[in-house]
């Protein structure tokens, strides 16, 4: 989705470089959010999911940073994610899983690893798109007219 406040963007519409968007769940409709708390397990800046059905704050806007020469987010190529409002990067590590011995039967998801967001950029604030819903965008070929009657 686009960022909170911008210019709404089309289902299908290729995500440029340099985009500011929000990350919508979809089972929650909940955006991933970021604010100035301390995470539990690395006391990086905390992220979480915030809103409702896609709505929310500039706490959920995240600009989409390419690590390769690419205009637009390719599926498949590596991209950090800043977050606007602070400038730090979405983070994880294996090193910050929740499991009994660091936070005991209260984990969100016992197993799983912490996302935070770092002021340090590095290979643990690389992100590669593997699921979601991905839509082909429609392209004139040179035969096609416009026709705009019904």
């Amino acid at each position: 989705k686009e960022g909170h406040n911008a210019v709404t963007c089309e289902s299908g519409e290729p995500i440029k470089c340099d985009s500011i968007v929000r990350l919508e769940h979809m089972s929650t409709g909940k955006n991933l959010h970021s604010h100035l708390f301390k995470s539990a397990l690395s006391g990086n800046q905390e992220v979480s999911g915030y809103g409702e059905s896609g709505y929310g704050d500039t706490g959920d806007n995240w600009k989409i940073v390419c690590e390769s020469n690419d205009k637009l987010w390719m599926r498949g190529k590596q991209i950090a994610l800043v977050h606007v409002d602070t400038g730090k990067y979405l983070y994880t590590a294996e090193s910050v899983k929740f499991t009994q011995s660091n936070c005991g039967g209260g984990c969100p998801i016992m197993g799983q690893t912490e996302v935070s967001a770092s002021a340090k950029k590095d290979v643990k604030n690389r992100w590669t798109a593997g699921q979601g819903v991905y839509i082909t965008p429609l392209t004139k070929t040179s035969n096609e007219e416009d026709d705009d009657e019904l």
